[in-house]
């Protein structure tokens, strides 16, 4: 698959660099499962079916590499990292401090625009919730997230932010638990009324300690994992 000078939906040109467009292409394959954790990738076949030149291929992965995405094995290849539960609890963690410090830092610039946006952001989930949509569901959730995040000038912290939770997302997309959909976009909902009542204080700590506390949402992320893990075999058998 040729890459550069790629012609978007938009009929745009994509003038990214090539080392960003197949960063992209590979994080898009990790995603959808179509590399899975723990397999090795051939960087020479990789290279072969995507019709480009090994040096730009080698400055993506080493930026996966560093991003955490896969580990680059001299003389094996490639291989695309598994995600363990002590790393969930650990991205977990630090989701938990960051979001819930720049909703503290923040708070005083969430408006009524942006509380609808939520809000209608949320919406938007339980209607991919109830269409089984997995996929646009946890798209979805980052968005609602990003609806205030996306206030702070805090560029290095959304930077991390941002990465972290792409590892999870392509954890946590793979699979569907129901009933924690449900509490997550219930969760929403009660964070939206904090916001609306202009509690400052109760906003952040339901952030901190409930929406983004592993030991509140331990259960179901140990069912998702166990699930998760499942279809990982058997997508591997296949």
């Amino acid at each position: 698959m040729q890459l550069s000078g790629r012609q978007g939906e938009s009929g745009i040109i994509n003038v990214q660099p090539l080392r960003e467009q197949i960063y992209a292409y590979l994080r898009d394959d990790i995603n959808k499962g179509n590399l899975l954790p723990g397999q090795l990738v051939n960087t020479s076949e990789i290279s072969r079916s995507m019709g480009i030149s090994k040096t730009p291929l080698r400055e993506a992965l080493i930026q996966l590499e560093c991003d955490g995405f896969v580990t680059i094995l001299p003389r094996r290849g490639v291989m695309v990292n598994r995600l363990t539960l002590s790393d969930v609890r650990e991205s977990w963690e630090i989701c938990r401090a960051f979001e819930s410090e720049m909703m503290n830092r923040l708070f005083h610039r969430i408006d009524a625009s942006c509380i609808e946006n939520m809000e209608s952001i949320n919406n938007e989930m339980k209607e991919a919730m109830a269409e089984k949509d997995t996929d646009r569901f946890y798209h979805l959730n980052i968005t609602f997230h990003d609806a205030f995040l996306s206030l702070s000038d805090n560029h290095q912290m959304l930077r991390i932010l941002k990465l972290i939770k792409q590892r999870l997302y392509d954890f946590l997309s793979r699979s569907c638990i129901p009933e924690w959909e449900t509490v997550n976009c219930d969760e929403h909902e009660h964070l939206i009324e904090l916001l609306r009542s202009g509690n400052r204080e109760s906003a952040t700590a339901f952030l901190r300690d409930i929406h983004w506390s592993f030991e509140k949402q331990e259960d179901h992320i140990r069912r998702f994992y166990k699930q998760a893990s499942k279809e990982e075999v058997a997508l591997a058998g296949e």
